[in-house]
């Protein structure tokens, strides 16, 4: 499976309260490895980014939100979409 890279879109889960969670679109900016990322499902009350192991992560932007504010999320974390068929 090809790398996420630059203009390439995913998925990744928003925490909600009272209800499920929710999928967003998020644009990837670039890739890499870092020691420190954002959690999933993402808690829009958490400022803070995890610390742990070097591991594969994305910087994306997530579309139609905030599209000004860049956030770090491991690979595994994600979910690929297919922008071309719409699907994951």
């Amino acid at each position: 499976m090809k790398a996420l890279d630059f203009g390439d879109y995913c998925n990744i889960e928003q925490k909600r309260y009272g209800c499920d969670n929710q999928m967003y679109r998020y644009k990837v900016i670039s890739s890499g490895k870092a020691n420190y990322y954002r959690a999933v499902p993402v808690d829009g009350r958490a400022q803070h980014n995890s610390r742990g192991d070097m591991c594969g992560i994305v910087k994306a932007i997530c579309c139609g939100i905030s599209e000004d504010k860049i956030e770090t999320f491991r690979i595994c974390d994600v979910k690929r979409l297919d922008v071309k068929r719409g699907e994951e």
